[in-house]
């Protein structure tokens, strides 16, 4: 756990985004910081959620095409290239499933999916074995993973990695232990590389991970410890 240093001047607001598609984002949620770590490559404050904005959160999206590869930027910089959208009469429960070959979601969307548990992408993920790929886009490393039915189907596969981070794999734990959770719900991205139905047997699925993983070289460069 990281020790607050203080030393703000005067407290800050961060409005915290999503990106839904190219130029379109979410309000997530706004917050005042109250303590800054000084930490870098991490998470570097603790906020407290501005509740009397709290009925547009997931509602306001935001138009806005980024420019910058961090992922803090100040608003005053960018405040003229920002345009309401639209605000949704509900709170948004998801993107609609695009298709096997067409999934590639942050952690945001992902963690919408599941904790709404929106139902074409529930129908079509519960009952899939598939080999996926997790990108960290901070660092440009990956990670291969597969689930091939003893170890759950793909929609259990992604929901362990909602709930911790991590989904017991060892280098993954490592970033979460190290940077915490928010790092990875600020720069982790999930995609499926091959989808199969629940016949398969496992060891066509783990032979085609091995091959991914060694194609990617996710176990010399990347996540994988194995």
């Amino acid at each position: 756990m990281e020790e607050c240093t203080g030393g703000l001047s005067a407290p800050y607001i961060l409005l915290c985004l999503f990106q839904l598609s190219a130029d379109n984002w979410l309000l997530s949620t706004i917050k005042k910081v109250t303590c800054e770590f000084g930490v870098i490559n991490a998470v570097n404050y603790n906020g407290e959620m501005l509740e009397e904005y709290s009925p547009y959160f997931g509602r306001v999206i935001i138009k806005y095409k980024k420019t910058h590869q961090t992922q803090v930027v100040h608003l005053k910089n960018v405040i003229d290239e920002l345009e309401i959208a639209q605000i949704l009469p509900n709170v948004f429960d998801g993107i609609d499933f695009p298709g096997y070959d067409k999934v590639r979601l942050s952690y945001g969307q992902l963690s919408t999916i599941v904790q709404r548990q929106k139902q074409d992408w529930v129908a079509a993920l519960k009952n899939q074995k598939a080999v996926y790929l997790i990108v960290d886009k901070e660092s440009g490393s990956q990670y291969v993973g597969s689930a091939y039915g003893e170890n759950g189907m793909l929609l259990q596969r992604w929901t362990s990695y909602i709930n911790d981070g991590h989904g017991g794999n060892k280098l993954l734990r490592l970033i979460v232990d190290k940077l915490g959770i928010d790092y990875v719900k600020k720069n982790f991205q999930y995609s499926i590389l091959e989808n199969y139905n629940a016949r398969t047997d496992k060891n066509i699925i783990l032979a085609r991970e091995s091959w991914w993983k060694e194609t990617l070289g996710s176990r010399a460069f990347g996540l994988n410890a194995n």
